[in-house]
């Protein structure tokens, strides 16, 4: 048993010092505006700054690597990477290396050089709005400037105005690219949000992952069911407590048909909020924090029953209910894509269910597996169920006192 706690250790750890909003903390998509100005194509680009100053050599903060234009800061629990303002207004001409040598624009098939006309540094948190062609356009004032409270590394952005000299979007073919990234796993779970202005009209193109562009070429069918399901499937393994839940939901059954209504009913749930949740025009700032919070209250009322032996009695209408509420979770994605300028379509919204039900397969299978090679190689004090239970009961109690702030802070503003 201690063999297994010196394993899980790190994990406990990991959950009860993660982000108390698990989905709504630091949405960032890399946001691109195309449009035509004289003779010239003009590109406005944001994304997470971290993108353009970690190389593929980057080891985690743990590391304690060097990253340029920062410099570390000891802290109690961590090591803080903070920005140096100055050396970057000093050396702009390296930022702008740095950027260029992570995009590569062609035109016609041919390399393409552009000049960086305009760079903006922000804290993400206090964002000004990117999402419309005038509101990107506001953001720029200068060769350089640096929001003041633009601090710490991972939590700042950076908007970049580029400029392609004598080329057309009506008659040339633009592909902008990157592999800024490429290594880790984050990339997975970017969403690339490309806006192209050509003829007075306005066509939006959103990916998840690697960019890869073209003006002329639109992504075809196949190709936005794979990126929608990969979404589906990335967010659910990503989603602790959504995790935590179909454990739950795994040890109540009794057996194989208890399991299958369970997690049908789930599925119901959670698909009805997922399909029309993104359509509800809910203004009250409270009602994100008040679904986060609700989410942890499910988990940790199933855990109590799950230890009391009594989750085998919940029936099929209360699980329904409560994937409604874990819906509004993933739902909410498509939202903030949505304030980000992205275009939800059927297609999209079918093919992220269809990735988050793979995914919710995945870790029943995982679950099974995994069960059964405890029981056979393992040897337990009490059932493995408690375990599971008082695990989720500590994780889902710490989840619910700290998604209580921001809510109480909600209502009190």
């Amino acid at each position: 048993m201690k063999t297994i706690l010196t394993l899980f250790f790190p994990t406990i750890c990991a959950l009860f010092s993660a982000a108390a909003n698990a989905h709504f903390t630091h949405f960032e998509p890399r946001i691109i505006h195309l449009y035509q100005e004289h003779q010239d194509t003009v590109i406005l680009l944001r994304m997470p700054l971290p993108l353009v100053l970690l190389d593929n050599s980057w080891q985690g903060i743990k590391s304690q690597q060097a990253i340029p234009f920062t410099h570390r800061v000891a802290t109690a629990e961590n090591t803080e990477y903070l920005l140096n303002h100055s050396e970057i207004k000093t050396n702009l001409e390296r930022l702008k290396q740095l950027i260029s040598s992570g995009y590569r624009i062609k035109k016609q098939g041919k390399s393409q050089n552009y000049r960086i006309e305009s760079i903006n540094i922000f804290n993400s948190d206090s964002r000004k709005p990117f999402s419309s062609l005038d509101t990107a356009q506001s953001n720029f004032n200068g060769d350089i400037t640096i929001s003041e409270d633009a601090l710490s590394l991972f939590d700042a952005g950076l908007d970049i105005r580029l400029r392609l000299v004598d080329t057309s979007l009506n008659t040339d073919e633009i592909n902008i690219s990157s592999i800024l990234g490429d290594r880790f796993n984050a990339i997975n779970r970017l969403a690339n949000i490309i806006n192209l202005y050509r003829d007075g009209e306005k066509t939006s193109v959103t990916t998840v992952g690697i960019l890869d562009y073209s003006t002329t070429r639109l992504p075809t069918l196949t190709s936005k069911l794979i990126n929608g399901f990969n979404s589906g499937f990335s967010h659910i393994l990503i989603g602790t407590d959504h995790i935590l839940f179909i454990l739950l939901l795994f040890f109540s059954a009794t057996g194989f048909i208890r399991l299958l209504s369970l997690a049908t009913a789930f599925t119901l749930g959670h698909s009805f909020s997922l399909l029309f949740g993104h359509n509800l025009a809910i203004s009250s700032p409270a009602f994100t924090p008040g679904i986060e919070l609700l989410i942890a209250l499910t988990i940790c009322v199933t855990a109590i029953l799950l230890l009391c032996q009594k989750a085998q009695h919940i029936g099929t209408t209360p699980i329904l209910i409560i994937g409604v509420i874990h819906g509004f979770g993933f739902s909410f994605v498509f939202n903030e894509l949505a304030k980000e300028g992205s275009q939800t379509s059927a297609i999209n919204l079918l093919s992220f269910n269809i990735g988050i039900e793979a995914g919710q397969l995945f870790i029943y299978s995982l679950a099974f597996v995994l069960t059964a090679m405890c029981k056979r190689y393992l040897t337990f004090e009490r059932p493995l169920y408690v375990y599971v239970s008082v695990f989720t009961l500590m994780v889902s109690a710490y989840w619910i006192v700290t998604r209580s702030i921001p809510l109480l802070e909600t209502i009190q503003a």
